[in-house]
């Protein structure tokens, strides 16, 4: 069809629409234009009746605003989250300093009060026995412990070839620490600790002239050193945790029946 016309009713309804939609001019087009019309087609004329709903408007500028309005307003409920947000982070921060200002503090004031002392060691008595001359002898050390704190129990747990006895630069032995309980201001307990001469190590001769000669006596200057792991609690409290070592220099009247002992130190050093 060559053309094609919308024409509006004569009754002046709003919602005809009148259009006159124009093909692009290429030649093609205009040779189309000057043939004339096929039989039996003649021109129409076409009345076309579009439904109001299906009327297209462009929005009024107001819309625009009412957009803009929803677009701030979203924005700023995401501010108002994110600040929400942060202060309760804030507020959980603050929370937890203030509770570890506050347990440092009770820590640091039970610290104070039970002020943690290591215990002290004495050498009491030493026993040698050995079967016959030259064979591995075994020593046989006394200690008595005191624990200074009034407040506060250790517990001293047992360790293996812990301790350790020599005479001057060689060593005689290794034993076992049996380990120690005390109550607060125990000043009475009582501990062996039992060192195991080694079998392939020959016993020095200052020290088996000590343990055989019977008639003169020879002083014999000794080290004892053990070591063990210590927990110093309140009642059922474990308070504080610490290594001990204890070393103790002693001189002894003898190594064999009737020994004395003439002098000692012993240390305590608590890690």
């Amino acid at each position: 069809m060559e053309d094609e016309r919308v024409v509006a009713s004569s009754a002046g309804d709003p919602r005809l629409l009148s259009s006159t939609p124009h093909a692009p001019t290429t030649p093609y087009n205009n040779r189309l234009m000057n043939l004339p019309p096929p039989p039996g087609h003649p021109l129409a004329t076409y009345v076309v009746q579009v439904p109001k709903d299906q009327i297209y408007r462009v929005p009024p500028p107001e819309n625009a605003g009412i957009v803009e309005r929803h677009r701030e307003a979203a924005k700023n409920k995401g501010k108002k989250s994110k600040r929400k947000c942060s202060r309760y982070l804030i507020c959980i921060a603050i929370v937890l300093l203030v509770i570890g200002v506050l347990v440092s503090g009770a820590i640091a004031a039970v610290y104070f009060i039970f002020t943690p002392k290591a215990p002290n060691f004495t050498v009491s008595k030493l026993h040698v026995k050995q079967q016959k001359q030259g064979s591995p002898p075994t020593y046989d050390v006394t200690l008595k412990a005191k624990n200074p704190n009034e407040k506060m129990g250790i517990h001293c747990k047992s360790y293996e070839d812990s301790a350790t006895l020599t005479f001057w630069t060689k060593n005689l032995g290794f034993g076992d620490f049996p380990g120690l309980e005390q109550k607060p201001g125990d000043d009475s307990s009582i501990f062996a600790i039992k060192i195991h001469a080694l079998k392939i190590k020959v016993v020095p001769p200052n020290v088996q002239k000590s343990i055989s000669d019977k008639k003169t006596k020879r002083q014999i200057s000794l080290k004892l050193k053990f070591e063990s792991p210590l927990v110093f609690n309140v009642w059922f409290l474990k308070l504080w945790k610490k290594d001990m070592t204890v070393n103790c220099a002693f001189r002894v009247s003898t190594m064999a029946q009737g020994t004395k002992i003439l002098s000692q130190n012993c240390k305590t050093k608590l890690s």
